[in-house]
C-alpha cells in the first residue's frame, strides 16, 4: 500500500513539473517578443574606431558622430536616418534601409519610429 501512495506522489510531482514546463514554454516567447531585438547600427567614429549602437530606440535621436563605413543591421525592418548636424536637425544626409551600408559622415541619427 505504501508503494501505491508513493507512486501517486511521484506521478503528481511529475505532472506538476510537466505543467510548469508547459507554462514556461508558452510564456517564454511572449517575454522574448516584448524584448524584441531591434538590431544595431555599426559605424566608424571620426577617430577611425569601429563602434556599435545596440538596440536603437525607434524615434529617438542619438548624438553620435560618424565618419566612415556605416551599416544598418536592423532586425525589424527599420530605416536609419543620418544627419549632418547635431540633434537630428535639418534634412538627413543619408537614409540606410535594413542591411544597407555606406561610407557616411554624420553628427546624429534616428531610426524610424513606425
Amino acid at each position: 500500500m505504501n508503494s501505491v501512495v508513493r507512486g501517486r506522489g511521484r506521478e503528481r510531482a511529475g505532472a506538476v513539473a510537466a505543467l510548469a514546463l508547459a507554462v514556461g514554454a508558452v510564456l517564454l516567447p511572449v517575454a522574448t517578443a516584448d524584448a524584441a531585438d531591434l538590431g544595431m547600427i555599426t559605424y566608424t567614429t571620426p577617430a577611425g574606431r569601429a563602434a556599435t549602437l545596440k538596440q536603437p530606440e525607434p524615434g529617438r535621436c542619438y548624438a553620435i558622430a560618424g565618419a566612415g563605413t556605416t551599416s544598418n543591421l536592423s532586425l525589424v525592418g527599420k530605416t536609419a536616418h543620418f544627419y549632418g548636424r547635431p540633434n537630428c536637425a535639418g534634412r538627413p544626409v543619408a537614409d540606410l534601409g535594413p542591411g544597407k551600408h555606406r561610407n557616411l559622415r554624420f553628427a546624429s541619427l534616428r531610426v524610424d519610429a513606425d
